[in-house]
Order: C-alpha cells, then structure tokens, then sequence
C-alpha cells in the first residue's frame, strides 16, 4: 500500500488520482476528487516527447562510449535507461501516464500496463559486462526505438526526419 498524507487544498484531480481506493473520506472530498480525475486522460506533449528522444539519444551514445571506455558498470546503467526510454514510449503511444524517469514501477509484473510482447522484448534485451552483448542489446533496441519514435511523430503531428534519426544512432552503431 501506498500512503500519502496531503493538505486537503492539495489535493487535486489528475491521471495519477484514477482509480484510487478510498478506505475513508468522511467529508466526500476524495470521492469527488475520483469523480474528477475519472473523467482525466494522457496524451503526450511536444516537451515530453523532446525529452524523451533526447534522452533515449544521449543514453545511446554514453553507453557507447562508456563500453569502448570500458565502464561496464555505467555502460550497463545507460542501456537499462535504454529500456525505461521504451517502456516510457509505449505507454506514451496508447495514452498512458509514464513513471518519472528513474522509477521502473509497474512496468513489470502483475501491475505492468505493457503487453505481453513488449514485457518479451525488455526481458530479451538484458545482457551483462560483456561488450559485444551490450553493442548488440543496443543494435537490437533500435528498431523499436524508431517504430515508437515514428508513431509519437504520427501521434503528435510531428514532422519526422528518418534520415536525421538514422544519423544519429549511426554515429554509434
């Protein structure tokens, strides 16, 4: 169980407040923030968006050098960044709330909100301190990254540049 304790002028409707279960509210103010945010949907910004492919580029890129370094350890942090950039996507894609970046919670297990397909996928994409591993788990995650990318673009009106993304990710693989 999660607990939180808020001023009541705190609180207010948002996706986050969806399906809360409410063990007590004396005064009806939760239910009414329920009510609220119930009505509340996810779409995507422009700013999210920017940030999240700025930051799935600038992981790609630091685990790259940091295996050519050999800063296996910090390569390894990079590529599961790599991972939480693309649970972050998909759910980016069907209109889901994503976690702070950092926060891995519910993307696994009985709360995960992702398919069976993209739960096959971050599995497949572990590896360990080997270097070729780590180079081909990042070869690997590409295609998804641009199918994502892709769809965010369609999914915001974006005009997308395939050429400017393969540029890119071709600096490092």
């Amino acid at each position: 169980m999660d607990t939180f304790y808020y001023k009541p002028e705190d609180i207010q409707p948002s996706v986050w407040m969806k399906n809360i279960k409410i063990i007590k509210d004396t005064n009806g103010i939760l239910a009414d923030i329920l009510d609220q945010s119930m009505a509340l949907s996810y779409e995507p910004t422009m700013e999210e968006f920017e940030l999240w492919r700025t930051k799935f580029f600038a992981y790609f890129h630091e685990a790259y050098r940091r295996v050519m370094r050999k800063e296996y350890y910090y390569a390894l942090k990079c590529i599961d960044s790599l991972r939480l950039s693309m649970a972050t996507a998909w759910y980016m894609e069907v209109g889901i709330q994503p976690n702070t970046f950092g926060d891995w919670a519910k993307y696994e297990g009985e709360r995960s909100k992702l398919e069976a397909w993209q739960r096959s996928l971050l599995e497949s994409w572990e590896c360990g301190r080997n270097p070729l591993e780590m180079m081909n788990v990042m070869k690997r995650i590409v295609p998804e990254f641009k199918r994502g990318h892709n769809n965010l673009c369609h999914k915001l009106g974006i005009e997308e540049s395939p050429e400017w993304v393969n540029g890119i990710i071709d600096m490092v693989i």
